[in-house]
């Protein structure tokens, strides 16, 4: 793991690995080369049931899933042709007849049974995701039983999670389970390559081109060069520092949609100093959200205010009090004060009790605007007393787990899949995979509860801003940006569509001019 302490002065836009990088290859037929960054396209393998890699598959075009969502987030029959659900617990699926796995054998209800099945037993968020009771394939029927109402499930079933694949025929290391997709992993080398090449007998049409190799690199300065040098063709989750390099210029097409995915801090509440919410609220107040979307994103993202992104149906900020919040330096250092914290020993630094509020801040090596972000905020910190030590991780995985931080910069789709509750359940609840600040709020565990099996939208919607509000007050996490996706690539690509969940970018439909 790569660490390295931030200098105070904002003068880096992006992290450089200072490893050479070869994009160029001699290939046969129709051949795109797509390149991305580790954080956002790096996968550690290509187990649809491993970590978080079924995400990076469904947007590679490896796996696919029972459902598909549409860009209003509204789940679409894709492996599934029908459904019908019978009662609040009961789903009966009538699955395509006409799909096989890229090795051939066909899929059947019973093979998406005995997937899910699998899933469930190597990956834990599975069952935060769905709580299935039971199931039962006959032919193209799948049966789903429920130990609750799921009013998510549909939504739920487009998590890449739960992706379709050949559970019953052996898993390779390097290239993964034999899935649906309309591409086929050739070669795989983690958080460095993909190559794949089309699946000829894929169910949804001949895939237009023959092959697709994906990139990821560390250094988005290297990947920018060398879309604009013709090396590679399109660059997925361009970050808004590379922006002004292609928005005007005609040789390439550059795609935004507003996501789900949110910039925030999390306040370990087993530090001492942050057990106090005066604190974590001063330092809410001391972000300069507007100033943020504006400048280091570029006008690519909202500054954002409360949990979930306006774009959602359950999302913007109307009837919530959002009064830590606002950039307010004046109020954090009233805050601050009344937390009984002030500078005895004139060093410039706030104390108390003989200890300095000093607080380490740990987030992406690889993400630009956070390695922004942290210049600043350390800045506008260092205005207010509060001493801020910016270590940034290639991954964070190890040091999020072992609560080795005491506020992390984390950026996450808050809920991709469209489900209200796909980021409560994964983050807010006392022994969610992604909780490693210890929140814990009984208010909260019983509003996610009711939510959990509320089938009447209005009402779901009631419960979101309630829940919303008590997070907000507990101030154990400040919500300031949602982005943007932002894709960019060569005129020479067309049938390229950008979905605002973030998956399904590499499709059957992508084609390239030779």
């Amino acid at each position: 793991m790569k660490k390295n302490v931030i200098a105070a002065v904002l003068a880096v836009s992006m992290v450089v690995s200072g490893a050479s990088v070869v994009f160029a290859e001699e290939t046969e037929g129709k051949h795109l080369t797509a390149g991305a960054t580790t954080g956002f396209f790096g996968a550690e393998s290509l187990n649809p049931s491993y970590n978080w890699d079924s995400w990076i598959m469904s947007i590679y075009g490896i796996s696919e899933n029972l459902f598909r969502l549409n860009n209003n987030f509204e789940p679409q029959p894709w492996l599934c042709e029908s459904y019908e659900n019978v009662d609040d617990l009961t789903w009966v699926l009538t699955l395509r007849d006409d799909v096989n796995f890229s090795n051939g054998n066909k899929m059947t209800a019973d093979s998406v049974k005995k997937c899910f099945e699998y899933t469930a037993e190597q990956n834990a968020r599975f069952a935060e995701t769905v709580s299935i009771d039971s199931m039962e394939a006959d032919g193209q029927t799948l049966t789903i039983k429920t130990s609750k109402p799921e009013p998510t499930l549909l939504n739920d079933l487009c998590d890449p999670l739960m992706a379709v694949y050949d559970s019953e025929s052996p898993i390779d290391e390097e290239l993964g389970a034999s899935c649906t997709g309309p591409f086929i992993a050739t070669s795989f080398e983690a958080m460095t390559e993909v190559q794949m090449k089309k699946n000829e007998n894929y169910w949804g049409g001949e895939p237009k081109l023959d092959t697709v190799d994906l990139k990821i690199v560390d250094d988005q300065d290297a990947l920018n060069m060398a879309l604009q040098n013709g090396e590679i063709d399109l660059v997925a989750q361009l970050p808004a520092a590379g922006t002004d390099l292609f928005k005007d210029d005609d040789t390439f097409v550059m795609d935004s949609v507003t996501s789900t995915r949110t910039s925030f801090l999390m306040y370990n509440l087993n530090t001492p100093a942050l057990q106090d919410v005066n604190v974590r609220n001063a330092l809410s107040m001391a972000i300069d959200r507007e100033g943020f979307a504006n400048t280091v994103f570029k006008g690519f993202a909202d500054p954002s205010y409360g949990v979930y992104a306006s774009a959602l149906a359950y999302g913007g900020t109307d009837g919530l009090d959002l009064t830590v919040s606002q950039f307010d330096p004046d109020g954090a250092a009233a805050l601050l004060k009344e937390a009984g914290y002030e500078d005895t020993d004139g060093d410039g630094i706030l104390d108390k009790d003989g200890e300095n509020l000093s607080l380490r801040f740990v987030t992406y090596s690889y993400n630009t605007e956070f390695l922004q972000f942290a210049d600043i905020y350390q800045a506008q910190l260092a205005e207010l007393g509060v001493d801020l030590q910016v270590e940034t991780y290639d991954v964070l995985d190890s040091t999020m787990e072992a609560g080795d931080f005491d506020i992390a910069g984390l950026n996450y789709a808050m809920a991709p899949t469209g489900n209200e509750s796909y980021f409560t359940n994964m983050i807010f609840l006392p022994g969610a995979s992604n909780n490693y600040n210890g929140y814990d709020n009984e208010k909260v565990d019983e509003i996610a509860e009711t939510l959990s099996t509320t089938y009447d939208k209005e009402k779901r919607v009631e419960l979101m801003k309630e829940m919303e509000q008590e997070i907000l007050n507990d101030g154990a996490y400040a919500f300031f940006a949602n982005q943007k996706l932002i894709c960019v690539y060569n005129k020479k690509v067309t049938g390229f569509e950008i979905n605002p969940s973030e998956y399904y970018l590499i499709t059957n439909n992508i084609d390239i001019a030779e």
